[in-house]
């Protein structure tokens, strides 16, 4: 015979006992250990790329560019912890550690500044999504930005470089980017269709994805047009404005969409021919925005809408005056310096 159970405690004899409201009698058992491990702190990189890819719509160059930073910054710290790199890691202590180091390299301030305000960026989303109880970067303090004015090539060498190019491409290259002002990524990213013949350019890709209208003098035009008849006569409307050509395996030549470090080559190379070896892409947007301020006397807006740029602050930099015009309005004092006689007490009030 089976023996009886005895009597559940606090149950009554004799009242049966509902198997719904009373737990089984059954012995405890061990259960697993489910706590998380730490979060890779690369795995919680990629989600706030995924953010600034979908939710912020960040240009491509923009993420490698932050994904360039972070991976500079996980190298450290894993040579530092000798493993893999947790959000653990992630503190003030390290982000001090890995400013001390950005220094002891010999960096620029503003490359310092740019990897801090990376890591910034990524602490700050992360807080907004409980991944992190505060952010580490906000302990730091940061260099101070430098203000420095841009090297402006002036713009008779532009004109004079214009006129000795001889390429029908290089000399469309820098007709748009010394008259239209365009970057290197925007002059790479047109096409065929995109040139607006009596206007200019019908559509240029800048920042952020941010499309804008720019129109061109006429002598822009032309350089354009000249371009177009004699390398471009076959394409399409949606091939590429620019392209290079290359060898491939088997000594056949391609052609591809022109990139922005081949711009960069160009420009170089016509800097070097002229006698102006610091030349740059981005000087000729400076030098265009310059002289184009210079002849509307001083119109800030209508530079900052040439140019695109979403704040009016950057464009006030080109309001600093050259050597050259400082110097003609010292000047001005001179023109009198011969009348001795000349009262230079204040007049009575009310004359």
């Amino acid at each position: 015979m089976v023996p009886e159970r005895p009597p559940r405690p606090g149950s009554v004899p004799g009242v049966p006992v509902d198997p719904w409201l009373v737990p089984p009698d059954t012995a405890s058992q061990r259960v697993a250990d489910t706590r998380r491990q730490p979060m890779r702190l690369s795995a919680l990189f990629e989600e706030f790329c995924h953010y600034l890819r979908v939710e912020r719509e960040a240009a491509p160059r923009t993420i490698e560019t932050y994904r360039w930073c972070f991976r500079d910054y996980e190298s450290f710290v894993m040579k530092h912890i000798g493993g893999t790199v947790v959000v653990t890691h992630f503190t003030a202590e390290t982000c001090r550690a890995y400013q001390y180091d950005l220094a002891a390299r010999g960096l620029q301030t503003s490359s310092i500044r740019v990897r801090l305000a990376t890591l910034g960026s990524f602490g700050k989303w992360a807080l907004r999504r409980d991944k992190l109880v505060k952010n580490p970067v906000d302990a730091l303090t940061r260099p101070r930005r430098k203000a420095r004015l841009p090297r402006v090539p002036r713009w008779e060498t532009v004109e004079v470089l214009l006129k000795d190019c001889t390429d029908p491409r290089d000399k469309a290259l820098v007709a748009l980017m010394c008259y239209g002002g365009l970057r290197r990524a925007e002059i790479v990213a047109l096409d065929v269709g995109d040139v607006a013949p009596g206007l200019g350019l019908r559509r240029v890709q800048g920042k952020g994805g941010v499309e804008a209208t720019v129109p061109l003098p006429a002598v822009a035009q032309r350089i354009l047009a000249d371009y177009l008849a004699t390398e471009r006569t076959k394409a399409s409307a949606t091939d590429p404005l620019f392209v290079s050509h290359f060898k491939i395996k088997g000594g056949h030549v391609t052609e591809a969409r022109m990139k922005g470090h081949r711009v960069w080559k160009i420009t170089k190379a016509l800097g070097a021919r002229a006698g102006v070896p610091e030349l740059h892409p981005h000087a000729f947007r400076h030098s265009c925005g310059v002289e184009l301020l210079r002849r509307s006397k001083g119109n800030l807006r209508a530079v900052q809408e040439h140019l695109r740029h979403a704040d009016i602050q950057t464009t006030t930099v080109y309001t600093r005056l050259t050597q050259s015009d400082l110097q003609k309005v010292i000047s001005e004092f001179d023109k009198n310096n011969g009348d001795e006689n000349r009262d230079s007490r204040p007049a009575p009030h009310g004359t």
